[in-house]
C-alpha cells in the first residue's frame, strides 16, 4: 500500500510529491501527458516568458524619460517564441520525471482512475493508498458558437507554438489569460482586439482594473464588453467574427480565452465516493477533503 497517491504531475500535484516524498512517505504520482502540466507547458511560465519579451520590445519605445532615444523596435516574433521554448526547456528537469523518481516518487505515466474508494487503476495495475489526491487541472473552455469548430483558433494550449506574427489577434475572452496575451501581442507588434461577454477581467476588484484596462487600451489594444458573438467563419484568408449590433471583425488569428473547464473525464468518480459537478470536484471548508475524507482534490479541478 502506498502512503499518498497523485492523479496529475502539475503544480498541485508535484508539489505534494516532493514534499511527501521528502517526509519519507511512499509515493506514486500518476501522469498521462507532460510532465509539470499546464503551468510548465501551456500556462504560467510560457506566458511569462512571453510577456518579458514584449515588456523588453516596449522598453525601446518607452526609453526617452531615461536619456535614451527612444525608437520603434524590430521585432523577429519567431525568435520571440523561441525565447519561450527556451525558458520552457530550462525549468523542465525540476518537474521532470528522473528528478521525481530520484526523489523517491514511483512514477507512472498513464491516465489513472478509481477502482473503489482506496483504489486506483492504470495500465491494468492497481495502487491501494491510505490517501490520494487529484491533481489534474483544467482545460480551455469553447464555447458554442456557431462557426468556431470549422475555422483555426488557439487556446493557451496552442498559441505559444505559433511562430507568425498576428497581423490582428481577436481574443474572446477577457479574463486573465487573454489580457495577458492580448498586451503580449500588442507589444510584440501585433494589432490585438479583445470581445467580452461580460466586464473585462470581471472577478476582480473594480477599481483596481480599470485601471490596468485603461493603462492596456492606452497601449492600442481594443477592448470591448458585453459582446454578443452570433458567428465566426472563414472569408478569404481572415477569420470573420459576426457580432451583434456592428460590422464583422476580421481576424488574421483567433484566440479563445473563454474559461476553464476541470479535468474530470475518466476518473470514474463515482467509484471514489468522490461528488462533483461541472465546475469541479467538490470540497470541504477550507478544502480540506473531498466527500471522501481519504480524497483531497488540489488546484484548478477543486
Amino acid at each position: 500500500m502506498y502512503d499518498i497517491a497523485i492523479i496529475g504531475a502539475g503544480s498541485a500535484g508535484l508539489s505534494v510529491a516532493a514534499a511527501a516524498a521528502q517526509f519519507g512517505e511512499r509515493v506514486v504520482l500518476f501522469e498521462k501527458s507532460e510532465m509539470g502540466g499546464d503551468c510548465l507547458n501551456t500556462g504560467c511560465v510560457p506566458s511569462k516568458a512571453l510577456l518579458a519579451a514584449a515588456k523588453a520590445a516596449e522598453g525601446h519605445r518607452n526609453s526617452a524619460k531615461y536619456g535614451v532615444t527612444a525608437h520603434e523596435p524590430q521585432i523577429d516574433f519567431a525568435k520571440a517564441m523561441e525565447s519561450v521554448a527556451l525558458a520552457i526547456a530550462a525549468i523542465e528537469p525540476h518537474d521532470s520525471q528522473e528528478r521525481f523518481e530520484g526523489l523517491g516518487v514511483e512514477v507512472v505515466r498513464h491516465a489513472a482512475r478509481f477502482a473503489s474508494p482506496d483504489t486506483l487503476e492504470a495500465n491494468g495495475k492497481t495502487y491501494r493508498a491510505r490517501r490520494i489526491v487529484i491533481a489534474t487541472g483544467s482545460r480551455a473552455g469553447v464555447p458554442p458558437i456557431p462557426g468556431l469548430s470549422d475555422v483555426a483558433y488557439f487556446t493557451n494550449e496552442t498559441i505559444f507554438k505559433n511562430r507568425t506574427q498576428p497581423r490582428h489577434l481577436v481574443i474572446i475572452g477577457g479574463g486573465p489569460i487573454g489580457m495577458e496575451m492580448a498586451q503580449a501581442h500588442r507589444r510584440l507588434g501585433s494589432k490585438v482586439t479583445v470581445l467580452e461577454v461580460t466586464n473585462p477581467l470581471a472577478k476582480d476588484d473594480p477599481e483596481l482594473t480599470s485601471i490596468v484596462l485603461d493603462a492596456l487600451r492606452k497601449e492600442g489594444i481594443a477592448i470591448e464588453a458585453h459582446v454578443k458573438i452570433k458567428a465566426v467563419e472563414r472569408r478569404g484568408s481572415d477569420i470573420a467574427i459576426d457580432v451583434e449590433g456592428r460590422d464583422s471583425i476580421l481576424a488574421s488569428h483567433l484566440l479563445v480565452a473563454a474559461g476553464r473547464i476541470a479535468n474530470l473525464d475518466g476518473l470514474a468518480l463515482e467509484k471514489g465516493n468522490v461528488a462533483h459537478d461541472k465546475r469541479g470536484i467538490t470540497v470541504t471548508a477550507g478544502l480540506r477533503s473531498t466527500t471522501n475524507n481519504r480524497v483531497y482534490a488540489a488546484g484548478d479541478v477543486a
